[in-house]
């Protein structure tokens, strides 16, 4: 058989195919390549900054629960804590996918006569909605005119979140009168999910609530 020789420099047909196909090849290695070095670089950079975000998220949350507190009245006769109806509610559920996971009061010292302490009462609220943290703070009762506390109305935490496992226990096994630790374990995915199907971040925060804790919710 004869190979028909282009440009009287020996290269044949048959050559130029190959050479090609190799090329190609090559070309098309090279783009799956840098797609995987893309997106393994979009990986850890979302990985990043959602542990950061997360992290100042549970952070927040953490310190709002700490502040679980009593209603408290000082008057000249002395001071009276009223508990009932000022327990600490949480999600009777171990996990949470969809709902409500808390539900606490913030109770500032109502002292007669004290215009700087006039007493202050502020539910607080935490729910997993549609896959968002969302935490709000309000003033049920009383005013609060140095501003101690800050409120919210449906913050956004974190997005994305696949659920919530809630662990509750003894602050001190050995006095209970220590109150109580409540842990969240947080599982947040890639929004996502088809290029990144693997991807997650999961980080816990625990508080110290030293309030009645209730699995009523």
């Amino acid at each position: 058989m004869v190979m028909k020789k282009f440009n009287n420099s020996g290269i044949t047909l048959v050559e130029i195919l190959i050479a090609s196909a190799v090329l190609s090849l090559l070309t098309l290695f090279g783009y799956k390549i840098f797609i995987a070095m893309s997106l393994s670089f979009q990986k850890g950079s979302w990985a990043l900054a959602t542990q950061n975000k997360l992290r100042n998220g549970l952070h927040l949350i953490r310190e709002e629960m700490q502040k679980a507190t009593y209603r408290t009245d000082v008057t000249i006769n002395g001071t009276t804590i009223s508990d009932a109806g000022f327990e600490f509610s949480l999600a009777s559920a171990d996990e949470i996918t969809n709902g409500n996971i808390a539900q606490w009061y913030i109770c500032l010292p109502f002292v007669d006569g004290d215009a700087d302490s006039p007493g202050a009462i502020f539910k607080c609220e935490l729910k997993l909605s549609d896959g968002t943290i969302l935490l709000s703070k309000g003033l049920e009762e009383g005013s609060d005119p140095l501003g101690k506390e800050k409120t919210y109305s449906n913050h956004k935490i974190v997005e994305n979140v696949e659920k919530i496992d809630l662990e509750v226990e003894d602050f001190d096994p050995d006095n209970k009168q220590m109150g109580s630790l409540i842990s969240l374990i947080v599982k947040v995915v890639h929004s996502d999910t088809r290029h990144f199907p693997d991807a997650h971040v999961i980080d816990r925060t625990g508080a110290k609530v030293e309030t009645e804790v209730l699995r009523t919710l």
